[in-house]
């Protein structure tokens, strides 16, 4: 009878403590950011994220280049040069999406905060300057995108700029 009593007790006085709240952890909580933080409870909006953009010709874009005299074609990402493909006897392509960061093509990485998605722009710009190509796309986070240039888009985007 002791022992119930004594629990009993015991239980009561627990009871009647008063515990503080568990002060909340602020931090990034989407699991798709690069510095989430999965011991936070409360969204800071600090989230930053990334993806690869891959740029590649099909056949009849590097056919489309080579034979318009273009040796080089820069590809720009919102403005910041992120590599080129030169025309060494024609141009690398191919028939079906590259894995990124083929070293025959072109890649970028791309870092941004608060959406787990961003819209950029890219343009595909020769050694002289000329615009070839021009675009808007978004990218989702942690996604390597592949970027296709046809001769189709090239003709296309020509004609109508």
């Amino acid at each position: 009878m002791k022992k119930i009593l004594l629990f009993s007790l015991a239980l009561i006085t627990l009871n009647s403590c008063d515990f503080p709240d568990p002060i909340p952890v602020e931090g990034c909580t989407d699991p798709n950011a690069i510095n989430y933080n999965s011991n936070a409870d409360t969204d800071n909006n600090s989230c930053d994220f990334t993806a690869d953009i891959l740029f590649y010709m099909n056949q009849d874009a590097g056919i489309f280049l080579f034979n318009q005299g273009v040796s080089k074609i820069t590809f720009y990402i919102n403005g910041n040069s992120i590599g080129s493909q030169y025309n060494n006897g024609g141009f690398f392509t191919s028939e079906t999406p590259p894995i990124c960061f083929d070293e025959f093509f072109t890649t970028g990485s791309v870092y941004w905060s608060e959406n787990s998605y961003t819209t950029i722009s890219w343009e595909a710009i020769d050694e002289n300057g000329y615009v070839w190509y021009d675009n808007n796309t978004t990218l989702v986070a942690n996604e390597c995108l592949t970027m296709e240039l046809s001769a189709k888009k090239l003709k296309a985007y020509q004609n109508n700029n």
